[in-house]
């Protein structure tokens, strides 16, 4: 499998450009000022953040897109559109990011650029020159107009005001345009018209492009920092860059289950990208344990590197664990007899790749089922026997378990076996076990489908569910939780919609009911646990997900009506306001990377963000780069 290929790219030249910052872009509102929330990441070394605020700020730089790491035996820092680098006496050099050996190409993202012109480039001033200062600078104004084709493109006074007195107070003003060669370096073309769009003109310097648009009468810089981080990662790499790009030595490198991150190490020496793009927070410390983002993952029948692989995805986009559908027939084979292996080998990559895990525990062996059919069992002692087994087995290593799943529907209970009288035995059950084999792990009591369907033997509503539940001898079922697992869907609702805004559906349907609006639902939930005095008790989304399918089943008509892009800002979108919910433990999104074990004609397809090749969708891509605080 590959990893993180992006497949598609948004082909506009906004995602080029950044307009100036206003004041309040500029301060993030944080006790940290060195953490930038807009993008994940802090500028944890000081000379890079003297360097930041003296060189102009975010109207400079942008903001951090990485965090410090090694390329080719240097410490750099990644900016939306420059590269820190630091130097061996101590300093700080901005990178010349269009050299030919980092990123010298002429199309990125559908726009043309100019090439480098090699009689700018025997014209320039040699560094040596005894009045190199003096010339460089009459080399800029000469060949970095401010007119060019009868427009004010101003790019020889952008050049000579990106750094201004303001932001290095303390500077002799005559070193001044010494900084604004740092920043820029000296032009390498002349300017040229776009020749595919002629509202746009370019003029290329050693370490980036200025572009003055028409439209508004701007000029401004292309952040194309952020395109070489495109380059490294493959994420959001737009066709003609990834083509431009595959014979680089920096394309696709980084690699969360490779050695220093790195997938071909031959060819990027003395470099280590460990952690280089894993979000930050505030105060440069790891990400908080404290909101729990996972994957719903499939390892178990995978080989070895499958698993790795999978587990590597998860690692790569910054989350913290894993949840993995454990189907208790496939382990217990006979009375009595296990058959772990599988499970270990889930546990062990788990474990390797520094993940925490969660564990679905699901349908009885054929020899404990209940007579006439069902998928429980018709002793529930023996599910508190295999929980014992399994959290003694992995205690402390498999930090929670959730009892079943979705027991209000047939297809998990069996027909006729939809009751929350049958569903509390083994809760209690399975709950007794998990404590007395390890008393350190989670017990989430089992969620239950959204649905609004009551249908005899079949379904029934699941808040009526979650009533029933707490109305069995008073509330029994209070002492054998320690948190209420839930998977609400989004269908093809934003997360921020309501029953109250029934137009927002992209669908024009599955609209009609709370339990098609997922924070609605979950509201709903969390009313009826604070009338039950359970409001001490977290409530984790242990299923969560939105299904973009051009061909979905019958029943999932609505993932035909989300586009790739809808799936990944509306994920997005979920886990922010997840995140933001005090009640809230955590959020395992539904799926990775389902669409390699099912057919496209099965509904959990449409759920996974990577495809069969391991490769990225673009809601992958969106929760990598997802601030994770």
């Amino acid at each position: 499998m590959q990893l993180a290929r992006i497949a598609a790219a948004v082909v506009v030249l906004s995602a080029l450009v950044i307009t100036t910052p206003t004041a309040a872009q500029t301060t993030t509102p944080t006790a940290d000022p060195r953490f930038f929330a807009q993008t994940g990441f802090r500028i944890d070394s000081d000379v890079f953040w003297n360097f930041f605020q003296q060189r102009g700020n975010v109207r400079t730089f942008g903001f951090p897109v990485s965090r410090t790491f090694t390329l080719d035996g240097f410490q750099i820092q990644i900016f939306q559109r420059e590269i820190m680098q630091l130097q061996p006496d101590g300093g700080v050099q901005t990178l010349n990011l269009l050299d030919p050996g980092l990123m010298p190409y002429t199309k990125i993202n559908g726009s043309t650029f100019p090439a480098p012109d090699p009689a700018i480039a025997a014209a320039t001033p040699l560094v040596g020159d005894p009045n190199y200062n003096t010339a460089i600078q009459t080399f800029v104004r000469n060949n970095a107009p401010d007119t060019f084709g009868g427009q004010p493109v101003n790019f020889g006074t952008t050049f000579f005001s990106t750094v201004t007195a303001q932001d290095a107070p303390s500077a002799d003003p005559a070193l001044l345009p010494g900084f604004d060669l740092q920043i820029w370096g000296a032009p390498t073309s002349q300017p040229a018209f776009d020749p595919t769009n002629h509202q746009f003109i370019y003029q290329r310097f050693q370490r980036g492009i200025m572009m003055y648009d028409q439209t508004c009468g701007c000029t401004q810089g292309l952040l194309l920092a952020d395109y070489f981080k495109s380059i490294l990662t493959g994420w959001n790499l737009p066709p003609d860059l990834q083509q431009a790009a595959q014979t680089s030595r920096y394309y696709q490198q980084y690699s969360a289950i490779q050695a220093q991150w790195i997938n071909r190490p031959a060819s990027l020496p003395a470099s280590d990208l460990t952690n280089a793009f894993v979000s930050e927070q505030a105060g440069g410390t790891a990400l908080s344990s404290s909101f729990a983002y996972g994957m719903n993952v499939q390892m178990t029948g995978f080989s070895a590197q499958g698993k790795d692989l999978t587990a590597g995805l998860v690692k790569q986009a910054g989350f913290g664990w894993v949840s993995q559908q454990i189907q208790w027939f496939a382990v217990e084979t006979a009375p009595g007899v296990f058959d772990w292996s599988e499970v270990d080998a889930v546990v062990s990559t788990a474990q390797r790749s520094g993940m925490k895990i969660l564990f679905s525990v699901v349908k009885a062996p054929t020899f404990y089922q209940r007579a006439g059919g069902g998928l429980i069992p018709a002793d529930p002692t023996t599910l508190r026997t295999f929980m014992q087994t399994m959290a003694t087995r992995y205690a402390g290593k498999v930090q929670a378990y959730e009892i079943w799943n979705e027991e209000n529907l047939s297809r998990e209970m069996g027909v006729g076996n939809v009751a929350a009288t049958n569903y509390l035995p083994l809760l209690e059950a399975g709950t007794a076990g998990v404590r007395a084999g390890d008393p350190t792990a989670l017990v989430l009591l089992g969620a239950p489908s959204p649905t609004g369907a009551d249908i005899a033997g079949q379904s029934i509503n699941d808040l009526t569910y979650l009533q029933q539940l707490y109305a069995i001898n008073n509330g029994e079922v209070k002492g054998f939780y320690d948190a209420l697992s839930v998977h609400p869907s989004g269908f093809s609702n934003p997360p921020n919609c309501t029953p109250a805004t029934p137009q927002c559906s992209l669908s024009g349907g599955f609209s009609n009911h709370d339990s098609f609006f997922a924070f609605t639902r979950v509201g709903e939930y969390r009313t009826l646990m604070m009338q039950q005095g359970e409001g001490a008790k977290q409530i984790w989304f242990t299923e969560f997900g939105y299904c973009s399918s051009p061909t979905p089943p019958a029943g999932f008509e609505y993932c035909s009506s989300l586009t790739e892009l809808n799936q990944a800002n509306f994920l997005v979108q979920a886990f922010t306001m997840a995140r933001g919910l005090s009640y809230v433990g955590g959020m395992m999104m539904w799926n990775l990377n389902f669409q390699q074990v099912v057919p496209q004609t099965n509904e959990m397809w449409g759920f996974g963000i990577v495809h069969a090749d391991g490769s990225a969708r673009p809601a992958y891509s969106a929760l990598v780069q997802m601030p994770k605080p």
